[in-house]
Order: C-alpha cells, then sequence, then structure tokens
C-alpha cells in the first residue's frame, strides 16, 4: 500500500475490525492523498480481504520481505532477533510480536517444506540477511577513504600555489 506506514495500516485494519470506516477511510485518505471515491474503494478492498483471510497462521499485515527476513532468522534459530525486527516494524507490543513470530514459526513447521534446521532459502540471488564479517568492505571503505584524502589534499596544496 503506498504511502502508508505499517502503523497506519495496523490502525486501518483495527478501524475496519470495529466496524468504523468512515474513520479508516479518512486515515487512508489523508496518508496517501487520494481522492475520497479512491480512499473508499481501497478500504473496502481491505476490509473484504480481512473478512476472507483465515486468522489463524497468518501474519496481520502482509509483508513478504518482512516475512522473509524473519523465516530466515527462525531458520539460524535466533527467535530474538526476529521478534525485535518485527516489533520495531509494526510497532507492537512485545507481546503481539512474539505471537507473530510464533505463528509464523508454526507455519513454517506445517509447511515442512523449510525445516527449521536447514537454513531458509531466499527468493532473492544471495541471501542479504546473511550474517557477513564485513572486513573486506572496512577495509576497502579505509582504502578509498585514504584516496579521497590524499586526492583532497592535493587539490589544496595545488589551490595555494595558483
Amino acid at each position: 500500500m503506498p504511502g502508508l506506514r505499517p502503523d497506519q495500516v495496523q490502525q486501518i485494519h483495527e478501524y475496519i475490525h470495529n466496524q468504523q470506516l468512515i474513520h479508516a477511510i479518512k486515515l487512508y485518505q489523508d496518508a496517501t492523498g487520494v481522492g475520497l471515491a479512491e480512499a473508499k474503494q481501497a478500504v473496502e478492498e481491505m476490509a473484504y480481504y480481512e473478512s476472507v483471510k483465515p486468522p489463524d497462521g497468518v501474519m496481520d499485515y502482509d509483508n513478504p520481505i518482512l516475512e522473509s527476513r524473519i523465516k530466515s532468522l527462525l531458520a539460524k534459530r535466533r527467535k530474538i532477533d526476529a521478534v525485535k525486527i518485527y516489533r520495531d516494524e509494526y510497532r507492537t507490543s512485545l507481546k503481539d510480536a512474539k505471537d507473530a513470530v510464533d505463528r509464523i514459526e508454526s507455519s513454517m513447521k506445517q509447511r515442512g517444506s523449510s525445516s527449521m534446521s536447514a537454513s531458509y532459502e531466499s527468493a532473492i540471488s544471495g541471501d542479504p540477511f546473511a550474517d557477513d564479517e564485513g572486513s573486506r568492505r572496512r577495509i576497502i571503505l579505509v582504502a578509498v577513504a585514504i584516496v579521497v584524502a590524499i586526492c583532497g589534499a592535493g587539490i589544496f596544496f595545488l589551490m595555494l600555489n595558483i
């Protein structure tokens, strides 16, 4: 949903759940800057999908990138980090974040396609969330900084001679 932050999406879902569609439409319109008709249509679609989605075993807010990252962390047995990331992204309580991560973890176990002992395969080539010491990156960064400093000093002294 373009222009909507996760906390706004959460608030809209709460309004929909509490049958306060006018508040949901107003929040959507204010957050995205769209017209009333488009906001109404978007909120009605959200309400429809809210009513047809299964309540258990599914994240409250669809974000495939975040879910992929959480699954990757769970496969590496880093549940605490997964809960922290979920909590930071959706600004939820610790209990809600833990419950959501538990649902993701149980869905991973139910599917059986990604074993908890095996690494989670990312859809993106190479795991962008893999831990990397980054020592080579640091060396390159320091080398580039030194080259830039030398060039800057050279230009400074060249300008003094002119």
